[in-house]
């Protein structure tokens, strides 16, 4: 017949097989965070790359226009200086 000790050996067992549960149960939670960790990284890692995208060619387009800028600059500067060459010859005159 069924003693004590074999009724033990049975509550062991089915807690051992409930904590054997668990146990899994856990480890796939956590599994499926860390995937979920490792999807948000790779976004973040993505998006971050089109933001350095985006800023190198912002800042490529700034040092084409300056150097158009500069160029302008350097041609009204030269344009002043003529007319001022220009008016001073004529006060000489």
């Amino acid at each position: 017949m069924i003693d004590s000790k074999d009724i033990l050996f049975f509550v062991l067992a089915f807690c051992a097989l409930w904590f054997t549960l668990f146990l899994s149960w856990l480890i796939w939670q956590v599994a499926n965070i860390l995937r979920n960790v490792n999807d948000v990284i790779g976004e973040a890692k993505e998006k971050l790359s089109l933001i350095e995208k985006a800023i190198v060619g912002i800042r490529e387009k700034f040092d084409g226009a300056i150097g158009a800028f500069a160029l302008v600059g350097k041609g009204v500067e030269r344009v002043v200086e003529f007319a001022l060459e220009k008016r001073r010859e004529k006060k000489e005159d």
